[in-house]
């Protein structure tokens, strides 16, 4: 045995221990975090090096843990509980000392579709407040929220559809059907709607999977219900780099009317019958501060 310096380890790593504990598996705790397996799996064998221990062995496709493990999940599972709820509530009683408001939201996003207007209206009910926004990429506007970064996000609905999050409450305040981007050049730049079987023959720009796997699963998703998987030739690492790859005639992608990062010069956005997409609004469970019910209620209504 040698020493263990408990100081580089850090909860975070303990939260993954955890969760694979609880879950008996890689897979489904990597889909919990938005991580990637090989990406968990290096975390956890990172967390036995640094202790000297070996947590878990594979039983019949489980993941259980070992006799050492299960002392340290008994040990760790009430201590870190325990840790999140005082954090919580740490936050609530600044929250209800300051008159403040913060906001993640997509840099992909058109902020005056919805955003503007309904902190205007905030702003109206709510004399003093100060309002914070950071705009940035799918996954890190997720990630703020579920760190406690901000008090509210607004996201795209694929990133919610489907997906359970404990700590989190949100609703779908935005509709739209799909849309696809193309040059205005291209041949159904001039229809007024598509099906998906219009692009059966087109070169899809995609975001890497790598980056953002739900992006992936909603282009597969149109178009595997019409029997044909899109011809992805160019994975980007960004939604709003998805525009500038637009090339050729035979070049698309998929976004919706709210989507911010496209030359009204040069391309054109058609909506895809029989397609819904959209935004959501969503909060941390728990949430006291006053400015998120009523923008909760402002977005409900508008």
């Amino acid at each position: 045995m040698r020493n263990v310096d408990i100081r580089n380890i850090s909860l975070g790593q303990i939260q993954y221990f955890l969760k694979v504990a609880e879950n008996e598996s890689i897979t489904r705790s990597a889909e919990y975090f938005n991580l990637t397996q090989p990406t968990l799996t290096k975390k956890i064998q990172s967390l036995e090096g640094q202790l000297d221990l070996k947590l878990f062995k594979r039983v019949n496709k489980k993941l259980v843990l070992t006799r050492e493990g299960k002392f340290l999940y008994d040990s760790l599972n009430g201590v870190v509980a325990e840790i999140e709820k005082n954090i919580e509530l740490a936050h609530i009683l600044n929250a209800d000392k300051r008159n403040t408001l913060s906001i993640g939201f997509l840099n992909s996003f058109k902020p005056e579709k919805f955003l503007m207007p309904a902190l205007r209206k905030l702003n109206d009910r709510m004399e003093g407040l100060e309002i914070k926004i950071e705009t940035n990429y799918v996954q890190t506007v997720r990630e703020m929220l579920i760190k406690n970064e901000v008090d509210i996000v607004f996201s795209i609905l694929y990133d919610f559809e489907g997906k359970h999050y404990d700590n989190l409450e949100w609703i779908k305040v935005g509709d739209t059907p799909h849309c696809a981007c193309v040059l205005k050049t291209c041949p159904l730049a001039s229809r007024c709607e598509l099906t998906p079987e219009d692009l059966r023959d087109m070169d899809f720009i995609s975001i890497s999977p790598r980056v953002l796997s739900e992006y992936n699963r909603m282009l597969m998703d149109i178009f595997r219900a019409k029997g044909f998987i899109p011809e992805v030739t160019r994975y980007v690492e960004a939604s709003n780099s998805q525009g500038l790859n637009l090339m050729t005639e035979k070049d698309v992608f998929i976004c919706d009317e709210y989507y911010l990062d496209m030359n009204e010069n040069d391309h054109a956005r058609i909506p895809i019958k029989g397609t819904h997409s959209g935004f959501v609004m969503a909060w941390r469970k728990g949430n006291t501060k006053r400015a998120v019910k009523e923008l909760i209620n402002i977005i409900k209504n508008m």
